[in-house]
């Protein structure tokens, strides 16, 4: 009796040690689905729209909060455009216009080129005065200047108002208050009209400041800033640089541009 009592009962263990490890099993699988799920929804919510997808008034209409590229109308009467949506840093909502990391792109272009822009969101690029001019005469904006040097060392220039003119203005830029951790090189350049290697619009009576920094900005005589200049690791000013960072001219890493709409 004591004996087939004890079968039963490593039997009854059995059973339940199975049960045990078929619950565990099916906890793993249901884990693992609900991974390659989440994977699956962010690949078809970032980068690409959809040809059929609406567009946005605003990157924050996106309806993912996931950094990509989106379909944005710049105001009520132009075609919408592509742009790459910032949804995560800064409390997100920003289009980036100028991203740089890696020196791929050459960013000694001409005035039309700039004007236009060049470059995808995938890789270096600039978005282009014109639709900047658009998206910030449409509605407020404000703009942030993201930079990093090759050391790693991180700041950013936050202005609370951007405007960029027409090109019968010559793009030319009107910026609000400073702050942040970059420092304001910025101010010096404010009212400043947008010169390029091949139209000189800067105040200096003796430099060509596009063609003697090698990239187009908005130069004064000629600038503390200068973003669209050759990516180099060097601190003598020949390089994309943001002089008031660490007060000389050493060469920036990486550098992002991006405007977002003021909140009414």
């Amino acid at each position: 009796m004591e004996f087939a009592l004890e079968v039963l009962l490593d039997k009854l263990e059995n059973i339940v040690r199975k049960l045990l490890e078929l619950q565990n099993g099916q906890h793993e699988l249901h884990r693992q689905i609900m991974t390659i799920a989440a994977s699956c929804h962010k690949i078809t919510t970032t980068t690409t729209p959809k040809q059929n997808q609406l567009p946005f008034r605003l990157c924050k209409d996106a309806p993912y909060n996931v950094s990509g590229e989106y379909l944005i109308s710049l105001n009520n009467d132009s075609a919408p455009t592509q742009v790459l949506c910032e949804q995560e840093k800064f409390n997100g909502s920003w289009i980036v216009v100028q991203h740089r990391f890696d020196g791929s792109n050459d960013f000694d272009r001409n005035w039309a080129e700039y004007r236009d822009g060049f470059g995808s969101g995938e890789e270096e690029f600039w978005f282009g005065l014109e639709k900047m001019h658009q998206i910030t005469t449409a509605r407020p904006h404000e703009i942030i200047f993201e930079l990093k040097d090759f050391s790693d060392n991180y700041g950013y220039a936050h202005y609370d108002n951007i405007v960029i003119d027409s090109e019968s203005e010559q793009y030319r830029i009107t910026l609000g208050k400073y702050s942040g951790t970059a420092g304001d090189s910025m101010t010096y350049n404010n009212g400043m009209k947008f010169s390029t290697k091949d139209r000189d619009n800067d105040q200096s009576p003796a430099y060509d400041c596009a063609q003697l920094n090698k990239g187009a900005w908005w130069y004064s005589a000629c600038s503390l800033a200068s973003l669209n200049a050759p990516y180099m690791n060097d601190s003598i000013g020949e390089s994309m640089y943001w002089y008031n960072f660490k007060t000389d001219y050493r060469g920036l890493s990486f550098s992002r541009i991006m405007i977002r709409e003021l909140q009414q």
